[in-house]
């Protein structure tokens, strides 16, 4: 039986160790998986004694495509697709 703050979702990659600088590195398997890449950024958040990383998404941008009889009218958002959000 899984502990309560475990999804199903939950992997285990392995043991990390931060360094002197307080830096840590996320296993490659996990980085690929959840396509992370240099650059990302977290937002760090404490809950009791556990650390949690939440990847921070960002803002999606309003373009003008210059035809309003186009199905989105005359704006459209930028896509970053798989790279900013995954397999979702």
């Amino acid at each position: 039986m899984r502990p309560p703050h475990e999804t199903p979702d939950d992997d285990e990659y392995g043991d990390v160790t931060i360094d002197e600088r307080g830096r840590l590195t996320i296993p490659h398997a996990l980085r690929d998986e959840l396509h992370i890449d240099g650059g990302t950024t977290f937002k760090v958040i404490r809950e009791g004694s556990d650390i949690r990383l939440v990847r921070q998404l960002p803002d999606l941008q309003t373009l003008t495509t210059g035809n309003s009889d186009a199905e989105w009218g005359d704006k459209a958002f930028r896509d970053a697709g798989e790279a900013t959000f995954g397999d979702r």
